[in-house]
């Protein structure tokens, strides 16, 4: 054995578990020895065991002293420090290694390197740039550019990695590094350009008026190592005498010098889809026409985009003026929310068809630090929404940096202490982990590795060469951030309690300049106003039924006009008391809404009828502004909504009738939302999912897919259905709609966001996983293109039958149920687990697609139609019958009670009695047992008939 020929003083790195080809391990040590002096070699051992990566450090330093170079020999041995430089990174990044490996001249600055106690701003990389080409022959800008961004990586990596810079210093540098590099590439093109159309005789005497803006990450100096540029460009052609192709040409040489192949790769990959219009606009935007763009027909994710704008190269008084202009759309006053949900799918929808394919599939299911919930773009995102929210009244707010801006909310009061605290932790270490995975091999990666050695590699380096071996640690630390941001996210985002800031948009009901009164206080100023309205509240009730009734009359006299509804309405005061001791969902509209109780006020047609008419919307007549229609809209659909959670509770009456009523509200809402953005006569709106089979409950996204003619111009099509997003999800002071998924549509959110229906059918016909005809026996028309309904339903049938008749369709249904069943993160999921209501969904759509027998309705109606048809055994039928009614009606008064969609019973011991009685109510069924229990048994019945019916 080789182990046999190493000295004892290397046992503490050849025998820890990252050497996981230990062979070639102890061969690289053995050639390693061979070469370097005693003292050296046994430095080096020290240091590698130190290394995040100890095997990927020893074997490009055995690369790197392969060539038997004296010199460089004597360099490591005279300097101990730069040998700790270069194993660093060799452990770090793969990478950047290599660089190193192949051309260690790059050492003899890094060892005279005397500048890593300080950041470098603009004019230092300037410097060097120029310092560089004054030695080098390299006639080819990106090959030279190429080179000087990694040996400007390397030192940059190791302010990092070494602890010595923030998060915000190494951002900072990397952004300017990028900046001198556009820079560069604008003069060289534009000396090219000037060449060609400046007149001979003057040569330079025209100035061209071109600029380079940044967006995203270099927009907000927040660059990663692997970042793409987000740029636009704008020129300006007054005063000048070269045609527009000039600008254009210009525009062209920039991109091609950035992104074109070099032996050290691309420079950087530049993304130019936030431009005007995106992949359909023109490669260069004037003045003029972009300020008009961004202030008329730009979509609400395009604005959002222009919160990180900023000037990067190219004429500065051109950029200055552009940005001025399109602030002035971007942060407007009173905007309440209006930076919503379709920014953040829009722009991940951009990013994520940009992303190579192939780097997701292998760890597909590992954490995504970016995009899951709780990650990096959901920060990002809620610093952005805040800052429109408040950036038109209060300008300082006003910058692009997710740290910068986080401090500025907080100092302004919109974020509390505890929540900057936790946001500033999270998107250190977020960021900080997104750094170390793209640093190993350059690539643009933010998932977690899946195998655990790597894992392992990844925790040493986050700690800078820590000696843990334990990787558990690393996860449980991004699991509780992650968990703390979607917490904030959620609160601030999308939960109805009372949120609104001083110095925002009007206050809502609990003012914030109104002092809150004890219980005690608020009963004795009802005894003075009104002897019948405290002879109902002054009564004993549970605690639980007293806090929410005291927050309730508490937001009530917060102002005169919601008082006076509450001392006219004793009546509904006294039913709203029934709601606020059972459900959490409307407790919380009363309480932000007091004025709900109008709803109440005639319980007959409470309990007798939607109340889909309580008042006429008005959002469709002429004349009427969009953003006055989409406030009435919410304002009708939270009444609407409120109505039919109060009949849900005061009649018990079927959760399937609930859902019915709650899918129709919806769909008219998506109707009329549709017609105030102009979108009638360019979209066909379809549902699937719950909203297909008209089962939309409390909490429910709407998953939708949208479609156009082949004749409808592509980029309105897009633009309409952005804002049809917009209007359906965006959180204002009146609500919000409710949440909308696009994902189901072809190639999810890689795919186009409005398609046709020939892309649809040959998708279907060619790509389509076989298990995605489930899906789409849930197809829906809802709105817009009435003509485009039935010949999209009868081809969607067509191709889905068509991928059921393959024999390999029942493994498919079965393999994609299985990796549900282990996605499932409840301890007693009665949905996604084993015999949930997962199997019977599968089973009903299964057994449809089999027997071509398909058929559009809720579960009940399906497992109904199937058992009629002679499809489904009667037995089977009950026992999936009864298990639907039971899962179903566990689901919704859960998000009844709680206003949360969690497939499991609550926790909390009042929340979970409340549930327990209202299912036995509402099945009429006697209280026997526990619930749960009963859900076990019922999983364990319907997992039966899964399997017989799938595995016959």
């Amino acid at each position: 054995m080789v182990r046999g020929k190493i000295q004892w003083s290397l046992q503490p790195l050849t025998e820890t578990a990252l050497f996981r080809h230990s062979e070639q391990a102890h061969r690289d040590l053995e050639q390693l020895r061979a070469r370097l002096p005693a003292g050296l070699f046994s430095a080096a051992v020290v240091l590698l065991a130190e290394c995040a990566d100890p095997a990927q450090a020893l074997n490009l330093l055995e690369r790197l002293t392969r060539a038997e170079n004296e010199a460089l020999i004597r360099l490591f041995d005279k300097n101990r420090i730069l040998l700790h430089y270069v194993l660093t990174i060799f452990g770090q990044s793969y990478w950047l290694g290599e660089t190193i490996a192949k051309d260690p001249g790059i050492l003899q600055a890094l060892g005279s390197e005397k500048h890593l106690e300080r950041s470098f701003g603009h004019e230092d990389v300037r410097q060097n740039l120029e310092d560089l080409r004054s030695r080098s022959s390299e006639t080819n800008p990106s090959t030279l550019l190429a080179g000087f961004k990694k040996r400007e990586y390397i030192r940059i990596i190791l302010r990092d990695v070494l602890s010595i810079a923030t998060l915000a210093e190494t951002t900072a540098e990397l952004s300017a590094l990028a900046d001198v590099i556009v820079e560069c590439a604008l003069k060289d093109a534009e000396r090219q350009v000037r060449s060609r159309f400046d007149p001979p005789a003057h040569p330079r005497q025209i100035r061209m008026k071109f600029a380079v803006l940044a967006l995203g990450k270099l927009g907000g100096n927040e660059l990663n190592y692997s970042s793409d540029l987000d740029l636009l460009y704008i020129f300006d052609s007054s005063g000048s005498t070269m045609p527009p192709d000039a600008f254009t040409l210009v525009a062209r040489i920039v991109t091609d010098i950035l992104c074109r192949a070099t032996p050290e790769g691309p420079v950087f990959r530049v993304d130019l889809r936030l431009r005007p219009q995106g992949s359909e606009g023109e490669l260069v935007t004037s003045l003029q026409k972009g300020i008009e763009y961004y202030s008329r027909d730009a979509a609400d994710w395009e604005l959002q985009a222009m919160i990180k704008l900023r000037y990067s190269a190219g004429d500065q008084s051109l950029a200055r003026a552009f940005i001025t202009g399109v602030q002035a759309r971007v942060y407007t006053p009173n905007l309440n929310f209006a930076a919503l949900d379709t920014a953040l799918r829009s722009r991940e929808r951009l990013t994520s068809r940009h992303r190579p394919r192939g780097l997701r599939s292998a760890d597909a299911d590992a954490v995504d630090v970016k995009l899951d919930r709780g990650g990096i773009r959901d920060i990002e995102f809620l610093v952005q929404c805040l800052q429109r929210v408040y950036g038109g009244e209060e300008k300082w707010l006003r910058s692009g940096g997710t740290l910068f801006s986080l401090q500025k909310l907080h100092d302004k009061g919109h974020i509390s202490g505890k929540d900057f605290h936790d946001l500033t932790q999270a998107y250190e270490f977020l960021r900080r982990l997104e750094h170390r995975l793209q640093l190993h091999r350059g690539q643009q990666l933010h998932r977690l590795p899946a195998e655990q050695d790597h894992l392992l590699i990844l925790q040493r380096a986050m700690a800078a060469g820590g000696s843990t071996d334990k990787a558990t640690d690393l996860t449980e630390q991004l699991q509780s951030h992650m968990e703390n941001v979607s917490a904030i996210y959620d609160r601030i985002i999308f939960s109805q309690k009372r949120k609104e800031k001083h110095g925002g948009a009007p206050p809502l009901p609990a003012a914030s300049s109104v002092r809150e009164m004890s219980y005690e206080q608020v009963l004795e100023r009802i005894a003075l106003d009104s002897s019948p309205l405290h002879e109902i509240v002054a009564r004993t009730f549970p605690l639980h039924t007293r806090r929410n009734l005291h927050r309730f009359l508490n937001s009530a006299m917060t102002s005169a006009e919601r008082y006076a509804e509450l001392l006219k309405n004793p009546v509904a005061v006294k039913e709203a008391i029934i709601l606020l001791s059972l459900s959490e969902y409307l407790t919380d509209i009363l309480v932000r809404h007091p004025d709900a109780i109008r709803v109440l006020d005639s319980m007959d047609a409470v309990r007798d009828r939607p109340q889909t008419n309580t008042e006429s919307k008005l959002v469709n007549q002429q004349n009427v502004d969009p953003a006055h229609a989409l406030d009435t809209l919410r304002h009708w659909f939270r009444r609407a909504s409120f109505a039919t959670g109060a009949r849900d509770v005061l009649t018990q009456r079927s959760a399937f009738e609930s859902m019915a009523e709650t899918s129709a509200l919806a769909d008219e809402a998506i109707r009329d939302a549709l017609s105030i953005v102009q979108g009638q006569d360019i979209l066909a709106v379809f549902a699937l999912g719950r909203l297909g089979t008209s089962e939309f409950d409390v909490a429910s996204d709407a998953d939708l897919l949208f479609l156009r003619s082949s004749d409808t111009d592509a980029v309105a099509a897009r633009i309409s259905a952005e804002k049809l997003i917009h209007a359906l999800a965006a959180y204002t002071r009146e609500g919000s709609l409710f949440a909308m998924d696009a994902r189901l549509r072809p190639h999810g959110n890689e795919g186009e966001l409005v398609i046709t229906p020939a892309q649809l059918e040959g998708y279907l016909a060619d790509e389509a996983q076989p298990w995605e005809a489930l899906t789409y026996t849930k197809l829906r028309f809802v709105a817009g293109r009435e003509e485009l309904g039935p010949p999209v339903l009868a081809m969607a049938q067509r191709r889905i039958l068509e991928l059921a008749s393959w024999a390999g369709f029942p493994r498919a249904v079965m393999e994609m149920r299985t990796r549900l069943e282990k996605s499932n993160r409840y301890a007693h999921s009665f949905k996604l687990a084993r015999g949930g209501f997962y199997d019977i969904d599968f089973i009903a759509s299964f057994l449809m697609l089999r027997n071509a027998s398909l058929y559009l309705g809720n579960t009940l109606a399906r497992l109904e139609h199937l058992h009629r048809s002679g499809v489904m055994q009667t037995a089977d039928f009950e026992d999936l019958r009864d298990a639907t009614m039971l899962y179903r009606t566990a689901d919704h008064l859960i998000r009844l009670v709680t206003g949360r969609a969690r497939p499991e019973l609550p926790e909390a011991e009042h929340a979970r009695a409340v549930v327990e009685d209202l299912v036995h109510t509402v099945l009429r069924q006697p209280r026997v047992g526990d619930l749960q229990q009963k859900l076990n048994v019922t999983a364990e019945k319907v997992r039966s008939i899964f399997r017989r019916i799938l595995q016959s």
